[in-house]
């Protein structure tokens, strides 16, 4: 494979890429750009809201096992009831801590995934 190839076979995942992908990145830029024109981050009412890196803490799990919840209608998790403007996702703190409990007990059962396993040929 020549470099010109290689460069236009980039070219071709980057534009494919940048297709699949167009509404997460544009939100990824606006915040960008929100963060470096704002003087002054107005706070987030810590009373009333909680992130999701606080719930994640809260029950015990990683941000991606509490993504996969998030989602997940069998949890019955409360709708998130805002965004901050740097795209912080805002839950009502009390919706929350109701729901701690249950999703403390369910997340004991939770599957992890199998281990990857090494076999000879990859050693």
């Amino acid at each position: 494979m020549t470099e010109e190839e290689r460069i236009e076979k980039r070219r071709e995942h980057n534009r494919r890429y940048r297709e699949d992908n167009r509404s997460s990145i544009n939100a990824r830029i606006r915040a960008k750009k929100l963060r470096q024109r704002a003087t002054e981050m107005p706070a987030i009412n810590e009373q009333l809201n909680i992130t999701k890196k606080e719930i994640a803490s809260l029950i015990g799990v990683k941000m991606l096992t509490l993504e996969k919840i998030l989602k997940d209608k069998k949890y019955s998790a409360p709708q998130h009831m805002g965004v901050h403007f740097d795209g912080t996702v805002l839950y009502n703190r009390a919706a929350i801590m109701e729901w701690l409990p249950y999703i403390r007990e369910v997340s004991a059962f939770i599957t992890r995934g199998k281990p990857i396993k090494i076999t000879g040929m990859a050693k």
